[in-house]
């Protein structure tokens, strides 16, 4: 057969629209988390080839914001919240996303700490202010992600997105994923 004949056999195929609960979350997360595992692999075995590991990081930038789009943003909102939140507020990766990939890639992280690094719902305000101060996509301490916003703003009265109160000065990493565990699959 040549093309138009496949053309003129081919039925598009109906899907099933699948309806979101703890098992759609469960396999986007093992599926994500596996693909990261695999693109980290290529990246590490691919030399002189600048190219496709620009090609490798874009695949990975695409699987950590389509999971924190499916699993964090459209689940829960975010995993803190700001107080002073205005409509749906801007959906923000605390540390920013580039650093999570290249913390990835290099080993520092696993792919369910990268896919649950933390994220905040903030208001349009205190985003534009992360922007004037040269914080939009760089972050003075990972580990102490806090640091970035309290060089900007004040973080009195940010909650996690189930109401739990939080001193930002003490919240690092650690007590983050101890925190979220549960979403760490």
């Amino acid at each position: 057969m040549n093309l138009q004949e496949n053309i003129a056999n081919f039925r598009e195929p109906v899907y099933v629209r699948v309806q979101r609960n703890t098992e759609t979350y469960k396999a986007t997360a093992d599926y994500v988390q596996r693909r990261l595992a695999e693109l980290v692999s290529e990246y590490r075995n691919t030399k002189n080839d600048q190219q496709t590991l620009r090609l490798i990081r874009d695949d990975i930038d695409r699987a950590l914001r389509r999971y924190h789009q499916y699993c964090i943003e459209e689940n829960i909102g975010a995993h803190y919240i700001d107080p002073k939140i205005d409509g749906s507020g801007i959906f923000e990766h605390m540390v920013p996303n580039s650093t999570v990939r290249d913390m990835l890639i290099h080993g520092v992280i696993t792919p369910g700490q990268a896919c649950n690094m933390p994220t905040c719902k903030l208001s349009r305000e205190k985003d534009d202010l992360l922007r004037e101060k040269g914080w939009a996509s760089r972050t003075p301490d990972i580990y102490n992600f806090w640091v970035r916003y309290n060089n900007c703003f004040n973080t009195e009265g940010f909650s996690t997105y189930d109401g739990t109160e939080i001193k930002t000065g003490t919240w690092n990493l650690d007590k983050h994923f101890e925190y979220f565990k549960h979403l760490t699959i």
